[in-house]
């Protein structure tokens, strides 16, 4: 089942449960740094900006999602940058497109990744919005 998926039979469960006193709150966390990345690994694997971190990074996030089930929230978004991604995917869409292609550009630079093969789903697929299909 896909995210989107995940999210639309939660808040249509939710408007069922509502009559049985049951709350539902889809949460849908960012991206989230762990405690394995901290550990070390390949030395030509970059270090994360928040190496160190992570645990007061995942406490705060953990803190927002309390929160919005507090608030019975239909939909968390957590932390506040995914919030703000979230706005401007659900708002802009034309600008979320152009600010993942220079992102990807930039990362491809910067850490030499290559793009994905056509047709593996790989992450290029995902960070431009999905796989493309040949025009007609």
């Amino acid at each position: 089942m896909t995210k989107h998926a995940v999210v639309g039979l939660s808040l249509s469960l939710r408007g069922e449960a509502a009559a049985y006193g049951v709350r539902v709150t889809a949460v849908c966390p960012g991206v989230v740094e762990t405690p394995i990345l901290d550990k070390g690994g390949p030395d030509d694997l970059p270090k994360p900006p928040a190496a160190g971190h992570t645990r007061e990074f995942a406490d705060r996030m953990a803190q927002d999602i309390v929160r919005g089930i507090d608030r019975n929230a239909a939909l968390v978004v957590a932390p506040a940058s995914a919030r703000l991604a979230w706005r401007i995917w659900r708002y802009i869409p034309p600008v979320a497109n152009r600010m993942t292609a220079r992102h990807v550009a930039w990362a491809r630079a910067t850490f030499g990744a290559q793009p994905a093969e056509a047709g593996t789903g790989g992450a290029a697929a995902e960070a431009s919005g999905g796989p493309r299909r040949a025009h007609r």
